[in-house]
């Protein structure tokens, strides 16, 4: 159990996601955060639709209560852009990628909430598990070993920060999810790429009865641009909980200047309710970056969140990109811990991510240069000759980021192309046509009675999974004899068959015959594709064989 267990660097969503799904797999691991307890301070509040479906694979008892502490209806879009919250307006944009694409698309459904509800969900989904040895007031001292390229284990110094004990605890590989200030990725060497310190922000938690000042005018962020306060303030539960980014100079950013009560002043600015009473619950420094670390992996150590990729907070992107790159991870460095992958496929994890990564780190940025256009121009007027309207008008990818949340198209050795590639939407960011070219999310569709319906996306769980045509019997002999020869669970589903029962769709949405066959990975990602079972089935242990990139241990 020792050798097998996983090393975890930080306890925020990306971090305890990890755990959760190394625990899917029966992975064991040891996660070490230095705070003493889950974030009460809630710096994110969206886990998007893509990310919930991550979430279903963790129980549908902590998806339920995720869904359960989403925000009231009408508090998703729009994006707002004002003098202060009820003053006048000067455009807005419809940010439909909040509200999710709908059961056409996805089985989930989005959640806007506060981080410190989240992690408490999460943390005792973990507990639960009992895979998981969750160490608070804990530090990660120094990495002894694992982090260069011969090394074949970790070797990690800790110390608990309430009694000063330091300790050695090993493991097969580490995952650094410990945030922007990474020490782990300081260990590592690795580089940063991109913009640094592009802005200085103090976030601020506050409770004030803002909602009853604003009528029937509901959103998700609410940018406001006054003499007194250049911000966004976010509702959290339209219910008196509220989040701010509050824009300062740099001399102005240090939490001895931004004292409570100049924050409680510039709450009541940005919300134009100057007798506004003003709770500030606690205040945070934000440096904007725009950066995605050099390396996802080195030696046996995998980078994720924060501490792989810093995002402007325009879009709520930056903890969805975390938990689905934790996602793209965490089945390839398990199936590595049981023994049943070479530590090749773990770092395809770089390959697959780094190209999304840095195409929504660009547009993040792209969004919070937009902000400042907007408010430039309903100050002053643009450089451009545009309208602050104008701006708002072109800034639509804001907020609409479904082809960033479903469209990726991975290409690596973990994938076994076909000679397809996937159709592009006019804008591939913001909009998403569903592919099952390999790299690409498997399509949802609905099987099963109206009453009683599954999504297709429900039958990936913690293995791989052969998905056939209705005509595709033949299909279970080959998967049979690859489960043998590489010790590996395999599900296998013929579509069409008891309790899956479909009009047709499923032959249209993957692009195969009746007899056909396709391969979907742990994170739903087709890794293979065969129209038909004739001449393919052999095909099926090669591209197992290349996956995985270990041979078959039974032969």
């Amino acid at each position: 159990m020792n050798k097998a267990r996983v090393l975890i660097v930080g306890g925020g969503p990306v971090g305890l996601g990890a755990a959760l799904e190394l625990s899917r797999f029966g992975v064991p691991s040891i996660l070490v955060e230095m705070h003493e307890s889950t974030s009460w301070h809630p710096k994110t509040r969206n886990f998007n639709t893509r990310t919930m479906e991550v979430a279903r694979g963790w129980g549908m008892g902590t998806y339920q209560r995720l869904r359960s502490i989403d925000c009231p209806p009408g508090w998703k879009s729009p994006i707002r852009f004002l003098e202060n919250a009820c003053g006048a307006e000067y455009g807005q944009i419809d940010s439909k990628g909040f509200a999710g694409p709908g059961p056409d698309i996805s089985p989930a459904e989005p959640t806007m909430t506060s981080q410190d509800q989240i992690e408490e969900i999460m943390v005792q989904a973990l507990r639960a598990s009992g895979l998981v040895d969750l160490r608070f007031s804990t530090e990660a001292v120094r990495l002894l070993r694992g982090g260069a390229e011969g090394d074949d284990e970790v070797q990690l110094e800790i110390r608990n920060r309430v009694t000063g004990k330091t300790e050695i605890i090993t493991g097969c590989a580490l995952v650094a999810a410990d945030g922007a200030a990474s020490s782990m990725r300081d260990a590592l060497g690795l580089e940063l790429v991109g913009q640094r310190a592009v802005k200085q922000l103090v976030n601020c938690y506050f409770r004030a009865d803002i909602e009853s000042h604003l009528k029937d005018r509901t959103g998700v962020l609410f940018f406001v641009h006054n003499e007194k306060a250049t911000g966004v303030l976010q509702p959290l539960d339209a219910k008196g909980r509220w989040l701010s980014q509050i824009n300062v100079t740099p001399e102005q950013f240090s939490l001895e200047y931004f004292t409570k009560e100049r924050a409680a002043e510039w709450v009541r600015a940005a919300a134009g309710v100057p007798d506004l009473e003003v709770e500030v619950l606690s205040l945070g420094l934000w440096a904007l970056n725009a950066t995605c670390v050099d390396q996802f992996t080195k030696g046996r150590v995998i980078v994720c969140g924060d501490a792989a990729h810093q995002f402007p907070p325009t879009g709520g992107l930056g903890v969805n990109t975390g938990l689905q790159g934790m996602h793209n991870a965490m089945w390839k460095l398990a199936l590595y811990a049981q023994d049943k992958a070479g530590w090749g496929l773990v770092k395809t994890y770089h390959d697959e991510r780094l190209p999304v990564s840095q195409s929504i780190v660009m547009q993040s940025f792209i969004n919070a240069s937009n902000v400042q256009r907007i408010n430039q121009a309903a100050a002053t007027g643009s450089e451009s000759g545009l309208t602050a309207e104008q701006i708002v008008a072109e800034s639509r990818r804001y907020g609409n980021h479904l082809g960033a949340e479903f469209g990726s198209w991975y290409q690596s050795e973990a994938v076994i192309p076909d000679g397809t590639e996937p159709v592009k939407a006019e804008d591939d960011y913001s909009d998403y046509i569903p592919s099952a070219t390999p790299g690409c999310r498997a399509p949802h569709i609905w099987l099963g009675k109206p009453e009683a319906r599954l999504s297709l996306i429900d039958l990936c769980g913690p293995s791989f999974t052969l998905l056939t045509g209705p005509d595709g019997k033949a299909w279970e002999a080959e998967v049979e004899a690859v489960r043998c020869a590489f010790n590996l669970p395999i599900a296998c589903y013929r579509i069409g068959s008891a309790g899956l029962q479909d009009d047709g769709s499923f032959e249209k949405a993957f692009g195969i015959s009746s007899g056909g066959a396709v391969l979907v990975r742990p994170d739903a990602h087709i890794a293979w594709r065969a129209a038909s079972h004739a001449g393919s089935a052999a095909g099926l242990a090669g591209a197992f064989r290349q996956i995985l990139q270990k041979e078959p241990q039974n032969v």
